[in-house]
């Protein structure tokens, strides 16, 4: 589609779309006093959540010898989300928002590549942005997702950076807490916040709801 949508049609048999519709009815329940999509969109975000682990998992067949990816290009000034930056792309040209962007920094390989004219001069090694070591640590302290109430375990969820990693965070435990896809969403494109206290990592919603809540054995409200 022009927008980079992309639209989904088609027949499966009988015992695959039972599997298809099992999988995506798991990962599409209602995830609390947050959650205000309708069952169409959360069975959208369902099976992006399914795509994503899969990926991230790395378990997928290679392609001529490389682990499948998803490329997006984007300037210096794209990944800070900077007023004016030219919008980052994915392959075949379609188009992001610095949100977005932000969001697939906090964990993904990055290479640097320098242009001149339009033409590439150099281009530098690929890097992670959450080392190894680090996930190996960040993934036992935290044991899943960080969000009150979510149920999502360690494999299902991927590092944040609670100051941007995109806006100078450091990629250091203190600044990392798990979260799963969903709930990272919120937090880059639906514009909540993660704050850590102490050892207590708090959710704060966008300021029009001006509701906090607490992680515990049971989600606390707080005016």
């Amino acid at each position: 589609m022009l927008d980079g949508m992309h639209s989904v049609d088609g027949v499966l048999d009988p015992v695959t779309g039972a599997a298809f519709r099992t999988a995506l009815d798991s990962l599409a329940q209602w995830r609390g006093p947050e959650d205000t999509r309708n069952h169409g969109q959360r069975m959208a975000d369902a099976l992006a959540e399914l795509l994503d682990h899969y990926m991230n998992e790395g378990r997928l067949p290679r392609r001529k010898g490389v682990r499948p990816y998803v490329t997006l290009t984007t300037t210096l000034q794209g990944l800070k989300d900077e007023l004016g930056a030219p919008a980052a792309e994915l392959e075949l040209g379609m188009q992001i928002s610095g949100k977005t962007v932000e969001r697939l920094a906090c964990d993904c390989t990055m290479s640097r590549v320098l242009l001149a004219d339009s033409v590439v001069v150099d281009v530098g090694r690929a890097t992670r942005t959450v080392s190894p070591a680090t996930r190996r640590a960040l993934q036992q302290r935290d044991r899943g997702c960080r969000w009150p109430g979510c149920d999502r375990p360690v494999g299902w969820s991927t590092p944040h950076h609670i100051v941007f990693w995109s806006r100078g965070g450091s990629t250091d435990l203190s600044n990392l807490v798990v979260l799963c896809h969903y709930h990272h969403r919120l937090v880059h494109e639906e514009e909540w916040r993660v704050v850590r206290v102490g050892d207590e990592v708090h959710v704060i919603p966008p300021e029009q709801l001006r509701t906090i809540f607490t992680r515990g054995p049971d989600v606390r409200w707080a005016a």
